[in-house]
């Protein structure tokens, strides 16, 4: 399989993925484009494993880590400016206010929980899936899952008290 072919395939899947582990479309452009750089300069290798998705979805795994270790993050800041502005849709509201929840409280994870919980609840991967992609045992995994969902009942049960 050429990479011309993956990522023709692949792409719609990695960008969607970038954008659960970041909760923020435009950093999850900034991750996918930087793994991009590195599934191209080692596209030779990739192609030649037995789940080459598997493979850069850990680098996007990696790559997001790593971006969170940085001292400074990359920002987009808000424009007022018309001209780059999108055209306005029909009102998305309800769907607004649902993804900003499940933001919010994705956000309240540490990163490698967020991880889990991504790969568990969006990919449907397995125990051994995840632990692949993030570099540890099935244990840890299943240890970060039950860590995130009592993080995410307490978080769901103070947001339901405060409405």
């Amino acid at each position: 399989m050429t990479l011309e072919e993956f990522l023709s395939a692949e792409l719609p899947g990695l960008s969607r993925f970038a954008g659960a582990l970041t909760g923020d479309p435009h950093l999850a452009e900034d991750i996918l484009s930087d793994a991009l750089l590195v599934v191209v300069s080692r596209w030779r290798r990739i192609s030649a494993t037995e789940n080459p998705v598997a493979y850069v979805r850990r680098i996007v795994v990696n790559t997001h880590l790593s971006d969170r270790r940085k001292a400074k993050r990359r920002r987009t800041e808000p424009s007022g400016d018309a001209a780059v502005l999108d055209r306005a849709d029909p009102d998305a509201s309800d769907a607004v206010v649902r993804r900003d929840e499940v933001d919010r409280l994705l956000a309240e994870l540490t990163p490698r929980q967020r991880v889990a919980v991504v790969l568990r609840y969006l990919l449907d991967q397995d125990d051994q899936e995840i632990a692949q992609a993030l570099g540890c045992s099935s244990a840890t995994v299943r240890s970060h899952l039950s860590q995130a969902r009592a993080a995410l009942r307490l978080s769901a049960h103070t947001l339901t008290e405060r409405s």
